[in-house]
Formats: C-alpha cells, sequence, structure tokens
C-alpha cells in the first residue's frame, strides 16, 4: 500500500494460445515488464499509487521475431517512462516516439519490415485515471456486472454475424510501428469516473474469441480476480485459441 493508503492490484496472464508456437504479447505493470512468457497461471502484482502507474497489454505484429520485439520495445519503454508520465498529453508523446523507433529499427533491419504492434493500457495517478490505446487491443471499465468499452478499436467495422458469435477481422487500421503510411494518432482519454475503479486490458486473442456477454457473465460469477482470470483464459482456449492471449485485471484502491 501506498503511504496514503492508495494502490493498484493487478492481477495478469500472458499466453501463448493454442496454436500458435510462440508468444509475441508483452505486458507492463509500472517499471515491471513481462515479454515472451506463457504462464500457465494469473499472476498478481501490488502496486503502490505514489505516483504514475502504467499498466499495458501489447499484441506484437508483422511475424513471430518482428511482432515480439516490437511488443517488447513498447512494453520496455512504457516501463521506463513510467514516473515521467503525469498525465494524457505525456502518453500521447510517449506513444509518438515508440511509433517512431519502431518504424526506424524496422528500416534499419529490413527482415523486421512491417513489424508492429497494438498497445491498450491506463495510466493512473494520484490525481486521475485515464485510458490509451492503439490497434485493437482493449480496455474496459467494470461498471458492477457490466464492461463498457473505453478504448476505440483502429480496426474496419464489420456487419454483425446471424450466429450471434463475435465478429472480427485481422486487419487493422494502425499500429505502432507497421507498415502503413499515414501517421499514427494514439486514442487517448480521461476516465468519467475518478476515484477507485476496475478495468480489463486484453489482446485480441481473447476479445476475438469471447463476447462481451460471456466476459461480464464470468467476472459477476468468479470468486476473485485469480479465477477470474483464468475463466477468461480457459474460455479463449476452448473457443479455439488461435492468438495469443493476454488479460489484465487491474483495481485501484
Amino acid at each position: 500500500m501506498g503511504v496514503d493508503g492508495r494502490a493498484v492490484t493487478v492481477t495478469a496472464l500472458t499466453h501463448r494460445g493454442a496454436v500458435r508456437q510462440a508468444n509475441e504479447d508483452a505486458v507492463v505493470l509500472g517499471a515491471l515488464t513481462v515479454a515472451g512468457a506463457d504462464m500457465d497461471a494469473p499472476a498478481r502484482c501490488d502496486l503502490p499509487l505514489t505516483g504514475p502507474v502504467v499498466i499495458a497489454v501489447a499484441d506484437g505484429l508483422g511475424g513471430h521475431a518482428a511482432g515480439e520485439i516490437a511488443s517488447e520495445h513498447a512494453v520496455h519503454r512504457m516501463a521506463e517512462s513510467n514516473h515521467q508520465l503525469n498525465g494524457p498529453e505525456d502518453v500521447d508523446t510517449l506513444l509518438r516516439h515508440i511509433d517512431d523507433e519502431i518504424k526506424e529499427h524496422a528500416l534499419q533491419h529490413s527482415e523486421f519490415s512491417g513489424m508492429g504492434t497494438t498497445v491498450a493500457g491506463m495510466l493512473l495517478t494520484p490525481d486521475g485515471s485515464f485510458w490509451f490505446n492503439v490497434g485493437d487491443s482493449r480496455t474496459y471499465r467494470l461498471e458492477g456486472s457490466r464492461m463498457r468499452q473505453l478504448s476505440q478499436d483502429d480496426s474496419p467495422a464489420l456487419p454483425p454475424s446471424e450466429d450471434g458469435k463475435p465478429v472480427t477481422t485481422n486487419f487493422i487500421t494502425q499500429s505502432l510501428g507497421g507498415s502503413g503510411s499515414t501517421a499514427m494518432t494514439p486514442h487517448v482519454g480521461a476516465d468519467p469516473e475518478p476515484g477507485p475503479g476496475a478495468w480489463l486490458m486484453c489482446s485480441d486473442g481473447l476479445s476475438d474469441l469471447v463476447s462481451l456477454e460471456e466476459m461480464e457473465h464470468i467476472l459477476s460469477e468468479s470468486t476473485g480476480d485469480d479465477a477470474a482470470v483464468h475463466t477468461l483464459w480457459k474460455a479463449a482456449m476452448e473457443a479455439g485459441g488461435r492468438d495469443n492471449i493476454s488479460i489484465l485485471l487491474l483495481r485501484r484502491h
């Protein structure tokens, strides 16, 4: 706990899924990062909220080596800058710098051409809570038994499916790095509810395979955060687990 009693609890799991040979996802929890891991159970991290704390998931794009390097670079840079991120303007600037750095690395190493990563997360400060994303990884705010998406998907709108299952696409309109010719513009905003709260961040390995309604049911029925994160991961695996799966359940006390 922080000296003023304020703290952040994060329950995290990142896994390669049932099909991929490696995990190109990475996560950042304040000054801590996890990249390329294959966790078999959720891990809990308690962080004092005496200063800025950034919590985010990054989903690498562009093939195993390139995607893994891009997502790991993104979370390492966020961890390095954690205590300097005092608000949305700082997050916007950092994400633009990361975008430039990944593109420059790809220019210098032709085998990594097109490498990129999505990112979605929260910046918590003693005075506020701010969400951010680029790509189709997501951040949801938990509101009782319901979830409200804060992040904005950088993917084309698709018509609803006839069977009621989630409609997904592998195409995204922007990422950190990547092969897009247009300038990258991060989505950054203030959470509308000040004070304590709970949020879920995930890569599309979860949200593409598990419907919002099923996620809400799992969260409302679980006996604790460890059980909730594990059950969400299990639901994605049972739905095919065709992509890497990363889940962060964050509570601000």
